[in-house]
């Protein structure tokens, strides 16, 4: 009986060890796309850095790497800056007069999107890379009321103003690699330099308001080049599966 038990013991062993080690020869690849995502601290250059001030936003971003290593990619960028922000609490209505105060708030804005190619270092504890797109700056002022809803569920809100310009991109930084230099998950330091164009764009104190409830719109127009700098993690998206990976995707 006893040797019963060690045979069926072993059986199970073998089983177990043999399992696994098939489960290890499942390949772990890795794609071609990498996805990056981080806070934003912007700074405006001449003019328009007379003004408007700092912002603070968020980026990501989608690589896809010509070759495997990823020394090329070709990479698309959105972003989204709030650069001026201001809340006023106003009467609900002028029927119900100061019963009932809300809080509008307006926020100034910049959306980013851009697409270009990125040249990187692929290996080593510190990866250096430099990147270029072209870019579409979108500029927007909206007012909100919080807590306030309409017939549909949606909070009430307007865009008050907004144009859009073009723009140049020229970016750069270091990926360091977080755990063992072959991780797929890397520290992204970098600083990327919008060269935009000339647009119409609003600032704190730009809406004012009038008797009666109208309102007075008084937009500024400059060029408007901004740095941005961003602290964020880039991952390498892996391919998981014992089939076959395709060469576009691999």
């Amino acid at each position: 009986m006893a040797k019963i038990r060690n045979h069926l013991r072993n059986a199970v062993v073998v089983s177990v060890l043999a399992a696994v080690q098939a489960g290890a020869q499942v390949p772990h690849q890795s794609t071609r796309f990498t996805v990056a995502a981080a806070p934003t601290l912007s700074q405006p250059k001449g003019e328009f850095r007379q003004n408007v001030g700092n912002g603070f936003g968020m980026e990501g971003a989608l690589l896809y790497h010509l070759d495997r290593s990823g020394l090329l990619s070709v990479r698309f960028d959105a972003s989204w800056l709030a650069y001026g922000h201001e809340t006023k609490r106003v009467p609900f209505s002028e029927t119900v007069g100061n019963r009932i105060l809300v809080n509008v708030t307006t926020t100034n804005s910049i959306t980013a999107l851009s697409f270009g190619p990125e040249l990187s270092l692929p290996r080593g504890p510190v990866r250096p890379y430099v990147n270029a797109a072209f870019s579409g700056l979108f500029f927007r002022t909206s007012s909100s009321v919080k807590g306030i809803t309409n017939s549909d569920g949606e909070s009430l809100s307007t865009t008050n103003f907004s144009d859009g310009t073009g723009a140049r991109v020229y970016g750069g930084g270091l990926r360091i690699p977080l755990g063992t230099s072959s991780s797929r998950i890397s520290l992204d330091v970098g600083i990327r330099y919008h060269r935009g164009g000339e647009a119409s764009y609003l600032r704190e104190g730009s809406i004012q308001d009038n008797p009666g409830g109208s309102i007075s719109i008084t937009p500024l127009n400059s060029r408007t080049p901004y740095m941005a700098y961003l602290i964020g993690i880039r991952y390498r998206i892996p391919f998981n599966s014992p089939n076959p990976c395709p060469r576009l995707l691999c």
